[in-house]
């Protein structure tokens, strides 16, 4: 099976800081279970994806499996896919030939490159992150004036005009969870509706972290994505100040192991819970002849999301690959119909750690295009390893819950990593999406799709453009404060 998978983001080491790092985390009681879709890397090997000719399951096919010598692990009836475990070939080979199955297809199981990045010491001084008072302005945020990705997308513009968001508006972050104690996004996530589907991760949480819930992020990558959609701007401005974030844990602390039905789950799972927007920062490419039923499944997956009124938001991948030019392929969920697929965009240069920075518009060197599957673009950051100037890039905060195998700021134990990718970028575009659902309504996922296409400033070759689509977004002619 030909398909690989993605990891949007590389990660650059930070300022040596100190301060948010230390906070400990009060115990919690809350959920702490995950759903029956949870598995572990090893038990992959036989799993298989079935899609139904109808998008339902039959009420008697967990019989049929079990007779097969299989079981049943989860049935997404709401899209006729379901995953089974301990099929032998001849059970395969029988379920295949059923009238009411269109697809019988191994599960494939993600594992995430290494694309991490080390930047050399850029001899800044220390200094120290001293939490403050949550203020009216994102613009106050302690790090802002390091915050060029903001500005380049007018976001100060809307919040200036009083668009802040609305705790009524929820966005899913399918990622490696979310670090809901981080000062940064306290308050925000919303712990009794997430839920990890990487039970895998739970021994490590209860062992290292005790009291955490097994949603929060051991990795920094969910964090980092959640920072920019939405955040208490305290240390950094998100989009939002005012959101609801459901972290929806699909990736382990590792990013390896984590097998796809785990995305149409959590797909199928957030738009149950009511999600308005859904980010989805990683890319998986599946070949169209030896994948027609992951496609499809993930297709109903995708349009079931937007039927219950929510947007899903994703990345086309850091390889720089032509996606007009990619064969008999398909990348998901990117080139998925209804999806925005957002591009990365980032400076050329910049005179010191407050700017000023240079063309912050340049389509980042690492991002992939294509007409065919870029809708708009985003700030992700430079990340060209030949030009390793930290302040080209996108300033996140770290996980208070860090392991060794951390975004590499984050693993050394430091409060803020320096990260590029077109990971970064979709948040920009979710949080977008959240204000307009604020100020449109909910169930509108078409018009706020158009909405944010349409406001897009044109930059490239007029019209659709290979590295930006529509355009880059212009947050404050998406909601109407500028023309």
């Amino acid at each position: 099976m030909r398909s690989s998978v993605i990891f949007a983001l590389a990660a650059i080491p930070a300022l040596t800081l100190q301060g948010c790092h230390d906070q400990r985390a009060p115990t919690e009681s809350g959920p702490r279970g995950t759903l029956a879709a949870s598995v572990t890397p090893a038990d992959q090997t036989s799993r298989h994806i079935i899609v139904f000719a109808a998008e339902r399951v039959p009420a008697d096919f967990g019989l049929r499996v079990s007779g097969l010598g299989g079981s049943l692990e989860t049935a997404l009836d709401s899209i006729g896919v379901v995953v089974v475990t301990g099929l032998a070939e001849a059970a395969v080979a029988e379920l295949t030939a059923q009238p009411d199955i269109r697809n019988v297809e191994p599960d494939v199981v993600t594992t995430l490159p290494d694309d991490d990045v080390e930047a050399a010491n850029d001899g800044t001084t220390s200094e120290a992150l001293a939490p403050a008072d949550a203020t009216t302005s994102p613009t106050s945020a302690q790090f802002y004036p390091r915050q060029w990705n903001m500005r380049a997308v007018f976001a100060d513009q809307a919040w200036a005009a009083g668009h802040l968001g609305s705790r009524d508006v929820v966005v899913a972050i399918l990622d490696g969870g979310i670090d809901y104690l981080h000062p940064d996004l306290v308050g925000l996530v919303d712990l009794e509706r997430s839920k990890s589907f990487a039970s895998e991760d739970d021994p490590v949480v209860a062992e290292r972290f005790p009291g955490r819930l097994p949603i929060t992020d051991l990795h920094g990558h969910g964090t980092a994505v959640a920072s920019i959609v939405a955040s208490n701007a305290r240390f950094f401005a998100g989009v939002n100040r005012e959101v609801t974030l459901l972290a929806v844990k699909i990736f382990n602390r590792t990013n390896q192991g984590s097998p796809f039905s785990r995305w149409l789950v959590a797909i199928v799972y957030a738009a149950d819970q009511g999600a308005d927007v859904m980010n989805l920062s990683a890319a998986r490419t599946f070949d169209k002849s030896e994948n027609p039923g992951i496609i499809v499944a993930f297709e109903r997956a995708a349009n079931y999301a937007f039927r219950k009124g929510a947007l899903l938001v994703s990345v086309p991948g850091n390889d720089a690959v032509d996606l007009d030019h990619n064969g008999d392929t398909v990348r998901l969920p990117c080139e998925a119909a209804n999806a925005i697929c957002v591009s990365a965009t980032g400076p050329t240069g910049v005179s010191g750690v407050n700017g000023p920075w240079e063309n912050v518009d340049a389509p980042a060197p690492y991002t992939a295009f294509g007409r065919s599957a870029v809708d708009v673009a985003a700030p992700g950051g430079a990340g060209d390893p030949a030009n390793q100037t930290q302040f080209r890039r996108v300033w996140v905060p770290c996980t208070t819950t860090p392991t060794e195998t951390s975004l590499p700021a984050c693993a050394r134990g430091m409060p803020i990593a320096q990260p590029f990718g077109t990971s970064l970028a979709a948040p920009h575009i979710s949080g977008l999406a959240a204000l307009l659902v604020a100020q449109l309504g909910h169930g509108k996922p078409a018009l706020i799709r158009a909405r944010i296409l349409e406001s897009a400033d044109d930059l490239g070759d007029p019209g659709v453009d290979p590295f930006y689509g529509h355009g880059r977004i212009n947050i404050a002619r998406a909601l109407g404060v500028i023309e």
